[in-house]
C-alpha cells in the first residue's frame, strides 16, 4: 500500500476492475447465446451454492461458465500492524437460470 492507511483503490485498479466486470458481462451473454438463452448478466447467472440458498438445484450434467470475480479481505502488514483491504482475482463457477430447477418444498 502507499503507507497511509487508505483503501480506496487506484484509477488503474477501478478501471481492471470495471473491466474485469464488462469482461464477465460479455462471457456470459456470449455462454446465453450458445445455450440458445437470453439470460442476463448479474441477475440470471449465480454460483451453484447462491441456487442452492435460492430453493433451486442445478440440474445433472450441467456444466458451469468461468468468470473472474474480485474478492476483498483484510490484510495486517507485519511490519507497521496497519491493516489494509487488499483485491485479489478469484475464479467462480456459475450457472444461468435455465440449469437449475425449484427444488421441492
Amino acid at each position: 500500500g502507499n503507507g497511509n492507511g487508505k483503501s480506496k483503490m487506484t484509477a488503474g485498479e477501478a478501471v481492471t476492475f470495471d473491466r474485469h466486470s464488462a469482461a464477465n458481462a460479455l462471457v456470459l451473454r456470449d455462454a446465453a447465446a450458445l445455450r440458445g438463452c437470453e439470460c442476463k448478466a448479474y441477475s440470471d447467472w449465480f454460483t451453484y451454492n447462491r441456487w442452492a440458498a435460492q430453493g433451486h438445484q442445478v440440474q445433472k450434467g450441467e456444466h458451469a461458465t468461468r468468470i473472474t470475480t474480485y474478492v476483498t479481505r483484510e490484510k495486517e502488514d507485519r511490519e507497521t500492524g496497519q491493516v489494509e483491504t487488499v483485491k485479489y482475482p478469484k475464479t467462480a463457477f456459475v450457472f444461468c437460470r435455465h440449469q437449475v430447477k425449484e427444488t421441492e418444498r
